[in-house]
């Protein structure tokens, strides 16, 4: 599985997720999972199948302040081969690189990779 290490700075610093992120404005749900993987990952690929939609929610204190956070995210399995590199300058990860499924439970992740596991293991999702 492709993982992605979150830079330092960035809310789960230290931690491994799956390469995404925020849309542009305009931009679909799919041209984006494009954009970021070649981002965070320098790859190309190719969407196989959406996986599923997640939503997660945390609150957080920001300049003193308690913000609700709350994320939709579209998880897709993508076709994607070579060798990952960040592409991103000063973005929000610091490294990609494929892990082993394997090695999964042993690394620091996030629980966008424990949703993206459960997807990829459901019946629904081929």
């Amino acid at each position: 599985m492709l993982l992605a290490l979150i830079a330092p700075g960035y809310p789960g610093a230290g931690q491994w997720t799956l390469p995404g992120g925020g849309l542009h404005w305009g931009e679909s749900p799919e041209q984006a999972v494009h954009r970021e993987l070649y981002e965070e990952a320098g790859l190309r690929g190719d969407v196989t199948s959406l996986l599923g939609i997640d939503t997660f929610q945390i609150e957080r204190t920001i300049e003193g302040r308690r913000i609700g956070f709350h994320a939709v995210r579209v998880i897709y399995e993508m076709a994607a081969f070579g060798e990952p590199r960040v592409t991103e300058t000063d973005g929000s990860v610091a490294e990609s690189r494929w892990v082993p499924m394997g090695e999964i439970g042993s690394i620091p992740t996030v629980n966008l990779v424990t949703a993206g596991l459960r997807l990829l293991a459901s019946p629904q999702a081929r």
